[in-house]
């Protein structure tokens, strides 16, 4: 009898866990996608996973790895079975770090919560990781998953100071489509690194990034907001040592070399609009101090004469910085044509041609930001210093010096 009864019971498990599984099998559907994971493109070797998600973004315990195969962070996911359309990607790679034009020294991890409804290309990007646990947040309260992205990007974008039309998810952007919304990708992935011209600092820079994606994540998950000034300052400060030609062109070389021919977006529009939004001192005008130090980082306080002073002519031979600050979305060109100058020390925010021995040229890489460079004025000489503000073609003046 008691035999039976067991029967009975291990018949009914059966027969219940063969309806829980015909039940998951008729639930479930395959997914065949593609995507790119980007700080700079993460690297070949970067592990991608993916973790489905239920409703509540609960991980379900099912899970699906794969890795990129090429160098511009490509990857694809074919023939996943999933009960849910929510699903986690994970990315754990070096990547290209277009401050440097090199690989990153250590891996970097980012994430996206996706929904795979209707789509062929996931992309899994610094903004995708900094509004995901915000996204957790909101469908916690009770939003729908649709309704906490929309939310959590609408969010984000206004931090970022984007008043534009954005009608695509952080996971359909990418650094090398030229259109606007990429350009917004872009322009804060550049920001979040730390340009350093010491070398024994970059080893750990990508934990600084590291560092810095976690706290931006953690306050603004709260309340869709950044809320910590010393978070925005970091990012400010980070925008002061940038070099926007060098960047432009480490990402147009970085796809070149991959025998990809792309249009790199207009990223620099974007700095500027955050520049705008939250630097306490915005210029007007091109400006050119009267005294600056050559080397701003290293050595802010040692100011010497600044040989971009317009009205100054007449100087004796020496060191003199050549220094200028200039607003927002303007660029400023300045030819100096003359021989007798010897170049040296660090470059602060110029392009440097070195047109050596008949001068050199310098092009503006920062905006609202000093830049400075060290010249030294030899024994007796004359040349003339041509100031092309915002891409004029014809000098906006000229000056022409004399030092003995």
């Amino acid at each position: 009898m008691i035999m039976k009864k067991i029967s009975i019971l291990l018949l009914g498990l059966v027969i219940g866990l063969f309806i829980s599984c015909s039940k998951d099998t008729e639930n479930s559907k395959i997914y065949n996608f593609k995507g790119k994971a980007q700080k700079g493109p993460l690297v070949t070797g970067t592990n991608i996973t993916l973790n489905e998600l239920n409703s509540s973004l609960g991980q379900t315990g099912k899970s699906f790895t794969t890795s990129i195969v090429t160098d511009d962070g490509s990857f694809n996911l074919n023939n996943i079975e999933l009960n849910s359309n929510l699903a986690l990607l994970t990315a754990n790679g070096f990547y290209f770090s277009e401050i440097y034009g090199e690989l990153s020294s250590a891996t970097l991890s980012l994430q996206a919560i996706t929904d795979l409804t209707a789509k062929e290309s996931i992309n899994i990007n610094v903004l995708t990781h900094l509004t995901k646990g915000r996204i957790e947040n909101l469908v916690a309260a009770g939003k729908s998953f649709k309704d906490a992205n929309a939310q959590a990007k609408s969010e984000f974008l206004s931090f970022l100071g984007i008043t534009d039309s954005f009608d695509k998810d952080f996971d359909n952007l990418d650094i090398s489509a030229k259109e606007d919304y990429n350009a917004v990708l872009l322009s804060f992935s550049i920001i979040l690194q730390r340009y350093t011209m010491i070398w024994n600092e970059r080893p750990t820079l990508t934990a600084e990034l590291t560092q810095l994606l976690s706290n931006l994540s953690s306050d603004f998950a709260t309340d869709g907001l950044i809320s910590d000034r010393k978070l925005i300052d970091k990012l400010l400060s980070n925008i002061s040592q940038l070099n926007l030609i060098d960047i432009r062109k480490n990402i147009e070389k970085r796809y070149s070399d991959l025998g990809q021919t792309v249009s790199i977006p207009n990223f620099e529009k974007y700095i500027a609009i955050f520049q705008e939004k939250y630097s306490n001192n915005l210029y007007t005008n091109f400006t050119y101090p009267s005294m600056a130090s050559p080397d701003p980082v290293m050595a802010p306080d040692s100011k010497i004469q600044n040989i971009l002073v317009p009205s100054d002519t007449i100087y004796h031979a020496g060191p003199y910085s050549v220094a200028a600050i200039i607003p927002l979305n303007k660029i400023l060109k300045i030819k100096f044509i003359g021989a007798n100058v010897r170049l040296g020390g660090p470059v602060a925010g110029w392009e440097l041609i070195n047109e050596y021995p008949d001068g050199f040229t310098i092009n503006s890489q920062r905006q609202n930001e000093l830049m400075s460079m060290l010249i030294h004025l030899e024994s007796s000489g004359n040349a003339t210093i041509e100031y092309y503000e915002n891409n004029t073609s014809t000098p906006t003046y000229t000056k022409k010096i004399k030092w003995q």
